[in-house]
């Protein structure tokens, strides 16, 4: 019997596995199916781990995916963050008010800062319990993400343009930072490491000005992950990000996630060898639509890929916590039944 791993690992060769590989973008919405607080599950490496391997156990997709949302390097690095009881860490104030601020910062313990040591003893946890069967992959923040937590998003992005040099000096070290936390989390046992891109879609930033300023440090990052025994790396951007997936693919970078206002059949197009994963909506289908719309995505999704042996179902983003459960039973039922090879 194929298990979910081998499903995977066959997509990304470009073999055609038994049917096409199942991996939605979900982790916060297994605290919801333990029934514990985000704010807990996000601070205890126990429950984040139980969470995970509940929501696969019920769901039965091929891969699990673990991350402790957008603000943890920031954190780890002396950023002000505040802990939600039923959410996610987010940052309240940049770290970097001023660009001098920066001198001041030093690469972190990646195995102790923060929170990032729970989040690596998690993925541990998960890998050791389903490593053999499933794909399982870790979230780290990338480059320009981090620095937007570290420096705020909007200034962040008035720098690019006003102080070009400075933001390269601030987008090495967080490559650094992502560099020496993915050979971490390689080392707890992720097969893939997912970076987190929001910033990078062309809805934030203008794919020239991306690819001149932001996609150097990618792959670089991808390439640092490779040499870490990476068996995988991971590109999250959301939105609109079709015009760049070319670019994305030139790095190195094997899976890219896609939005559901991307067309998988128009990203193949483009991708090359690299595999995409995607892009049924988190909000408007899984979160609020019933199981029916569920499906009917679904049957579209595989057909716009129909053809593409390096796709993988998922969702576009990551799936609500409120999610109801049916629906990604209905993504699972609906991608077994419409994904048979």
């Amino acid at each position: 019997m194929t298990t979910g791993l081998e499903r995977v690992r066959a997509a990304l060769r470009g073999e055609l596995p038994d049917r096409t590989p199942i991996a939605p973008i979900l982790h916060a919405m297994g605290a919801r199916l333990i029934g514990v607080p985000i704010g807990r599950y996000a601070s205890d490496a126990g429950l984040m781990a139980r969470a995970i391997l509940a929501a696969y156990e019920r769901f039965g997709y091929d891969g699990v995916q673990l991350s402790l949302g957008v603000a943890a390097e920031a954190e780890a690095l002396g950023a002000p963050t505040a802990q939600p009881e039923d959410g996610l860490p987010v940052v309240t104030r940049p770290l970097l008010e001023e660009p001098a601020d920066l001198a001041r910062l030093a690469l972190p313990d990646v195995r102790r800062a923060g929170r990032l040591g729970l989040f690596v003893e998690a993925v541990g946890q998960v890998a050791e319990t389903v490593g053999q069967e499933a794909w399982v992959v870790a979230t780290l923040r990338g480059p320009l993400l981090m620095a937007t937590q570290l420096r705020g998003v909007e200034q962040f992005l008035v720098d690019l343009l006003e102080r070009p040099a400075w933001c390269a000096e601030l987008l090495t070290f967080t490559t650094e930072v992502g560099a020496a936390y993915g050979r971490v989390l390689v080392e707890a046992g992720a097969h893939a490491v997912a970076i987190g891109e929001a910033t990078s879609s062309p809805d934030f930033i203008a794919p020239r000005l991306f690819r001149e300023q932001i996609l150097p440090y990618h792959g670089a990052l991808i390439t640092a992950l490779h040499a870490a025994g990476a068996e995988a790396t991971v590109m999250h951007i959301c939105g609109r990000a079709l015009p760049i997936v070319g670019d994305v693919a030139a790095t190195g970078c094997d899976v890219m996630d896609i939005d559901s206002q991307v067309n998988p059949g128009a990203a193949a197009q483009v991708a090359g060898r690299m595999a995409l994963r995607g892009n049924i909506e988190p909000a408007g289908v899984l979160l609020y639509g019933e199981p029916a719309l569920v499906e009917e995505r679904v049957r579209e999704a595989l057909a716009a890929a129909e053809g593409n042996t390096r796709f993988i179902l998922g969702s576009g983003c990551d799936v609500p916590p409120d999610t109801p459960p049916e629906n990604i039973a209905a993504l699972v039922r609906a991608g077994r039944r419409y994904g048979a090879g």
